[in-house]
C-alpha cells in the first residue's frame, strides 16, 4: 500500500469534513469519523501510537457529534411539524 497516497486521501477527507461542519451539516462528522479510522490505521502501522490514540479520541468525539446532531435535527423537525400543524 502506498502510504503517501493514503495520507493525502485522508487529508482531503478531513478537510472536507471541516467544510461540512462549518456549514453545520452532520456529514462533516461522518467524514471526520471515516478519516479518523484511516488515521488510526495509518498511525498504528507507522508506530505513532500517541497519534493513533489521539485519533481514537477524535473518532469517539465524532460519534458523539453524530448522535447529538442527529438528535437535535430530529427535535427541530418535530418542532417545525408542530408549528405548521397549528
Amino acid at each position: 500500500m502506498n502510504w503517501e497516497i493514503l495520507s493525502w486521501v485522508l487529508v482531503v477527507l478531513s478537510l472536507s469534513g471541516n467544510v461540512f461542519v462549518i456549514k453545520k451539516n452532520v456529514m462533516g462528522q461522518w467524514l471526520w469519523a471515516i478519516s479518523n479510522i484511516g488515521w488510526i490505521i495509518f498511525n498504528l502501522s507507522n508506530g505513532s501510537y500517541a497519534q493513533a490514540f489521539l485519533f481514537t479520541v477524535y473518532f469517539g468525539m465524532c460519534v458523539w457529534g453524530i448522535l447529538a446532531w442527529s438528535k437535535e435535527s430530529k427535535a427541530q423537525e418535530l418542532k417545525t411539524q408542530e408549528m405548521t400543524t397549528r
